[in-house]
């Protein structure tokens, strides 16, 4: 909130945001080759595929924005296939999400400047993983560590916004490598019983990816050998019934206990600038003053949002679902099956990774600050008008 009184302006701070740390973006241009590619369907079983070709070409960046080509052999078709593909790279310069013109979409880790993990996730078959590890064309890979068995019955604890928590069973029966599959029980809070098949990979710094046969997605961490803590989310939900908190722990482990506090997001936020990634181009669109972003309620790591547009002939505006996965990383649902990630920056900033999945290679990287919320009044405070900037309340 501001207070401005007779050209002094007074700062004062609404609510409180956890920084995320911004980290060296390197320089991903130039050819990278797969060295291992690993695959896993319910048909298939697992795979080692790393024989066919496959390579990459980075052939724009700016920033953290990134597009090329992806070339792989496809076995149904006995065809050599060339792709497009938009990218973003987290701030910390950890982490990226990558769309293609196929139907998978991809999230993974770079481990130096020369060498990434990549998981390709498909919901459409079965589900199906890959998983690739790629260098920069004449370098050499970094040791590997070793790569956790994940195998067992985990207890499942669901918890939703606004909602009693449920409870079931991830049983991981298969694993090879970082690939992982298994299936799940879940008593929901009717009493009916659903059954999900997953399949997921776990990463070098141990990050788990995993989608299962209905569309869903799984984002998450371990924590030790027999904890995980993760965010799960069908794209496409409005109602937040599958924006869930969910804790797994096997061998008998407790429940572990969060003392995160989120930040409070409540507010309207416009869009200072955005980068459009799309079909081999990065187009540096600036701010988008006909449309924002209000955060209407918030529960500790659940919240809503609505995504105004003002231009003609767009979408009504819808009210979608989103969670925190750790205070500075939250995943966002959307009516049309869009994933945003959100990555706090500071106090009054916020970066959106949004992943249209619409086989377009399309992205936007979107930068948004709160937008002042002015109250006029008249009163007279030594004589002097008074005018206050403030963020909108929860309602």
């Amino acid at each position: 909130m501001y207070l401005r009184i007779t050209g002094i302006l007074v700062i004062l701070l609404v609510g409180v945001m956890m920084p995320v740390s911004a980290g060296a973006v390197p320089d991903l241009k130039g050819s990278w080759t797969r060295v291992s590619v690993e695959r896993y369907s319910p048909a298939g079983g697992f795979e080692n595929v790393t024989s066919y070709p496959g390579s990459y070409l980075i052939n724009g960046q700016d920033g953290r924005a990134i597009v090329g080509e992806e070339k792989f052999y496809n076995q149904t078709t006995g065809k050599n296939v060339t792709e497009l593909f938009s990218g973003a790279v987290s701030p910390d310069g950890r982490m990226f999400e990558l769309d293609n013109e196929g139907s998978g979409i991809s999230f993974g880790e770079i481990v130096s400047d020369h060498e990434f993990y990549n998981t390709v996730l498909f919901s459409d078959r079965g589900p199906m993983i890959i998983s690739y590890h790629a260098l920069k064309s004449g370098t050499n890979a970094s040791p590997a560590g070793k790569v956790p068995d994940l195998i067992g019955t985990w207890d499942l604890t669901h918890n939703r916004k606004n909602s009693a928590s449920t409870t079931g069973h991830l049983t991981i029966d298969k694993q090879q490598g970082r690939i992982w599959s298994g299936t799940e029980q879940v008593l929901d809070e009717d009493g009916t019983s659903i059954n999900l098949i997953l399949a997921g990979t776990i990463g070098e710094t141990g990050r788990l990816y995993a989608v299962s046969s209905d569309g869903a997605f799984m984002f998450g961490s371990l924590a030790g050998n027999n904890s995980i803590r993760s965010a799960f989310i069908i794209p496409g939900d409005t109602d937040g019934t599958y924006v869930v908190d969910r804790v797994l722990t096997k061998n008998a482990a407790p429940v572990p206990q969060s003392d995160l506090s989120y930040p409070v997001m409540a507010g309207d936020w416009k869009i200072e600038n955005r980068k459009v990634i799309e079909n081999g181009t990065i187009i540096n669109v600036g701010p988008v003053p006909d449309e924002w972003v209000s955060v209407s309620s918030q529960a500790g790591k659940f919240f809503t949002t609505v995504r105004h547009k003002q231009a003609a002939g767009v979408q009504p505006d819808v009210e979608v679902s989103g969670i925190f996965r750790v205070p500075d990383q939250a995943f966002l649902t959307g009516a049309d099956s869009e994933i945003v990630i959100y990555h706090v920056l500071d106090n009054s900033t916020i970066e959106a990774m949004v992943n249209r999945k619409d086989r377009n290679a399309s992205l936007y990287l979107d930068v948004l600050t709160r937008k002042p919320h002015i109250k006029l009044f008249s009163g007279i405070v030594h004589n002097s008008s008074v005018r206050w900037w403030e963020v909108r309340p929860f309602h």
